[in-house]
């Protein structure tokens, strides 16, 4: 994530030393002050078209990426970074009055002017206003208590923002770097994230992966989750441990929960949803078999690892046993490709192990994974040296559950020798 982000702000900024090359004898802080305004917007601008490009969910990107839960936490990441460079373009735009305090002003430079002249007043306007509308927007996106249902519009009203600095970009832009890396940048900029911020605009994001189906059942278990079997068609079809969004309710809009079954090929799919928030805690009462839901997916590369020879760590906290019940019910049918693992299955007490029986009873046909179950009132936290204790040590763990949990967990690892690389882990937040 951070080598994309870098790589980006590196490209701007290689694009923008070559007419700047130019100007190295001439040292006036006004002309560097300029020079920096154009950069800082042409980083700015590059990063919100990938913020824009990773919104419109594009499959060919999930496998470089890692998943679409790493596109997200890139989507997140180069949305601060860009408004926080966005900030900069206009802070030292704005540094105009305090350098006046301490030098004379220089010399006016002569403009080019061209077609585009016209529209210089309003793209200045125009433009300032949505950089400040945009970090707001960000702001809102990552205050976790703003109501979802809310945020999702203000957060697809975005891409309204992103097209109007477009035409910023495309009126400010010096006519000289139309004919340099720069302006060849900011034009194919222009062209995909446009096309992205269309697409989102007009309700087409994830549509050709979206399927419509019924729920076929609900069940109620114990520590406040409920399980949800959709009927969908034939055609769909996921693998082990992916997720989907599923809107049960157009107004709340989709939300990301992890298939908890394998794919048998009948259509039918499995979710399990534990009562975290304010609309996973509605959900219960809001749901009936027989209503109308889409499932758009399946999405993400938390598969199950092959085997390998060497001893595998598995750990599920929480609800996040979700993904490791359908990776075990896909081994069903070839024991024989099971890995060597060690699943540790995390709980706070008996009563909210709710899949404890399940997990036993899928493990019971594969010899090659050891359950254990980790209840943290009665074991105590799982630590790092529990989970990778064994006489040879794993070549890699999987973890699935709270963020807090994944952090400690891997920090410890990590500390006893463990690879970062060999830590694999889902980014389950979504904002």
């Amino acid at each position: 994530m951070k080598k994309i982000i870098g790589g980006l702000i590196g490209l701007s900024l290689a694009a923008w030393l070559l007419p700047v090359m130019a100007l190295v004898p001439d040292w006036s802080a006004w002309v560097w002050r300029k020079e920096l305004i154009y950069w800082t917007g042409l980083a700015s601008f590059l990063l919100m078209t990938l913020v824009m490009l990773l919104a419109a969910r594009p499959r060919w990107l999930e496998k470089p990426l890692g998943g679409l839960d790493k596109m997200y936490h890139l989507h997140k990441w180069a949305g601060i970074s860009a408004v926080g460079l966005a900030v900069a373009h206009y802070g030292i735009k704005l540094a105009k009055g305090p350098m006046l305090m301490l030098l004379a002003e220089g010399a006016k430079e002569h403009r080019v002017k061209t077609f585009l002249e016209v529209f210089r007043g309003s793209a200045k306007d125009l433009g300032e206003w949505s950089v400040w509308i945009f970090a707001a927007m960000i702001l809102l996106a990552l205050w976790q208590r703003f109501p979802y249902h809310l945020w999702r519009y203000v957060h697809k009203a975005l891409a309204v923002f992103y097209l109007v600095i477009v035409y910023h970009g495309i009126v400010l832009t010096p006519p000289q770097w139309w004919l340099q890396p720069a302006g060849l940048m900011i034009a194919l900029a222009s062209v995909l994230g446009s096309y992205c911020a269309l697409l989102s605009l007009s309700g087409r994001i994830g549509r050709q992966h979206t399927h419509t189906g019924t729920v076929l059942a609900i069940h109620e278990l114990p520590g406040n989750v409920m399980e949800v079997v959709c009927q969908l068609g034939r055609a769909w079809k996921h693998q082990p441990g992916q997720f989907a969004f599923v809107t049960f309710d157009r107004l709340e809009g989709p939300h990301p929960f992890t298939l908890a079954s394998a794919d048998q090929g009948d259509g039918q799919v499995h979710f399990a949803i534990k009562g975290l928030g304010d609309y996973t805690n509605r959900l219960q009462q809001r749901i009936a078999i027989g209503q109308q839901v889409a499932v758009e997916g399946p999405y993400g590369c938390f598969h199950t690892p092959p085997r390998t020879g060497q001893r595998q760590v598995w750990i599920a906290a929480g609800i996040g046993v979700t993904p490791f019940i359908a990776w075990l019910e896909g081994l069903q049918n070839d024991p024989a490709a099971a890995p060597d693992a060690s699943l540790y299955y995390c709980a706070n007490n008996e009563q909210e192990a709710v899949f404890a029986e399940r997990l036993q009873q899928l493990c019971a046909t594969l010899p090659s994974i050891r359950l254990q179950v980790h209840l943290s009132q009665r074991d105590g936290h799982l630590s790092a040296q529990q989970a990778l204790a064994g006489p040879v040590a794993p070549s890699g763990v999987w973890f699935c559950g709270p963020a807090a949990f994944a952090d400690t967990l891997k920090q410890g690892m990590v500390a006893l020798g463990l690879h970062p690389r060999h830590f694999h882990h889902e980014l389950f937040q979504m904002r």
